[in-house]
C-alpha cells in the first residue's frame, strides 16, 4: 500500500475516534466550508476563458477528454488530467485536481483531515463548494462530510467491524460524486457507483469490500424508493439481505437525511418512513435468513 492510501486509511481510522477534531467539528455553522487555493468558480472561469470563441458541441468535445463538462456557471463530473487533450485546459485541470491546496478556517486538524481524504480521493475535489438544488442548506462536499460525521457519532456505527465500518465510509465519501449541480438529480446514485467501480480499482482493499461500497452507494435512495412504492420491500430485502448490508443502509439514510437542511425539519418528515421501512425489511431478511 502506497503512503497516499496508508495516510487516507489512517485518517479515516482517527476521524471515528471519540475526541477526534472531526467529530468535534460544527459543520452547520454558517459560513462553514472548504477553501481552495483553486477555487472551483475560478477553475470555471478560466476554462470558460478558453473555450469562449467555440461552439456548445465544440466546447462538450474539449472537455469530454478530462472528464467534466461546463453548463452556465456550473461544471459537472470529476476533471482528470489528459496530456493528450487541449493544453491549456489540460493546465487548469491539473492545478485544480494536482496542485490545489485544502483549508479550513482556523482548524489545521480537520484541513488536513481533508487534504488525507483529496490526496486519496482527488475526485472528492469536484464536490467541494458545489451547489445543490434549493432543498438543501449545504454544498455537496459539507452535506457529505456531515453524513459521514453523523454515522461515525451513532451506536450502531460503532457495534460494526473494522470491514464494515470502512465499507461504510467509502459509499458515503463517493455517494454524490456525480450528482448533477444545482438541480435535483435521481440519476446520482446509479451514476456514483458505477464511478466508484472505477475509483475503487485503485484503492488497496478486498474485491468483495469494493462491490458492498458499491452496492450501498447504488442502493441509498432505499428510503425514497420505498416511501414512493417504487421498489418493494421485499425486493430491498433480498437485495440488501448479507452482513450488515442493510443495517448500514439505515444508518446511512437516517444521516443523509439530516444533512440536508440545519433546521432538521427533512428529517423530522421522513422519520417515521424511516423506522417502518427499517422495521418491515429488517423482519423479511431475518425471516429470510431463518427460513434459509
Amino acid at each position: 500500500m502506497d503512503k497516499i492510501q496508508t495516510r487516507f486509511f489512517e485518517t479515516l481510522d482517527s476521524m471515528e475516534q471519540q475526541d477526534s477534531c472531526f467529530l468535534a467539528a460544527d459543520l452547520t455553522v454558517f459560513g462553514f466550508c472548504i477553501e481552495l487555493s483553486y477555487p472551483r468558480e475560478d477553475f470555471v472561469k478560466d476554462v470558460k476563458e478558453i473555450l469562449k470563441n467555440l461552439s456548445p458541441q465544440q466546447q462538450i468535445a474539449e472537455t469530454r477528454p478530462f472528464n467534466f463538462v461546463i453548463d452556465n456557471v456550473f461544471f459537472n463530473g470529476c476533471p482528470t488530467p489528459d496530456n493528450n487533450g487541449n493544453a491549456a485546459i489540460n493546465d487548469c485541470v491539473k492545478k485544480f485536481v494536482l496542485n490545489n491546496k485544502i483549508s479550513v478556517k482556523n482548524n489545521i486538524e480537520l484541513s488536513a483531515c481533508i487534504d488525507a481524504i483529496t490526496k486519496a480521493l482527488p475526485e472528492f475535489l469536484s464536490l467541494i463548494g458545489k451547489i445543490q438544488h434549493l432543498t438543501h442548506d449545504y454544498t455537496v462536499d459539507v452535506h457529505t462530510l456531515k453524513v459521514l460525521q453523523g454515522v461515525m457519532s451513532d451506536k450502531r456505527y460503532k457495534t460494526l467491524s473494522s470491514s464494515d465500518r470502512r465499507v461504510l465510509q467509502l459509499a458515503i465519501l463517493l455517494h454524490d460524486l456525480t450528482k448533477k449541480e444545482g438541480e435535483i438529480d435521481k440519476t446520482h446514485p446509479e451514476c456514483a457507483a458505477l464511478a466508484a467501480a472505477e475509483i475503487l480499482k485503485r484503492v488497496d482493499i478486498a474485491q468483495n469490500l469494493k462491490d458492498r461500497i458499491v452496492l450501498i452507494i447504488r442502493q441509498h435512495d432505499w428510503l425514497e424508493r420505498y416511501n414512493k412504492g417504487i421498489t418493494s420491500a421485499d425486493e430491498f430485502a433480498h437485495i440488501l439481505k448479507d452482513g450488515n448490508n442493510f443495517l448500514m443502509e439505515c444508518i446511512f439514510a437516517k444521516y443523509d437525511l439530516i444533512a440536508v437542511q440545519r433546521s432538521g425539519f427533512f428529517y423530522e418528515r421522513f422519520k417515521d418512513v424511516l423506522s417502518q421501512g427499517e422495521l418491515e425489511i429488517s423482519l423479511l431478511i431475518n425471516k429470510g435468513l431463518s427460513v434459509a
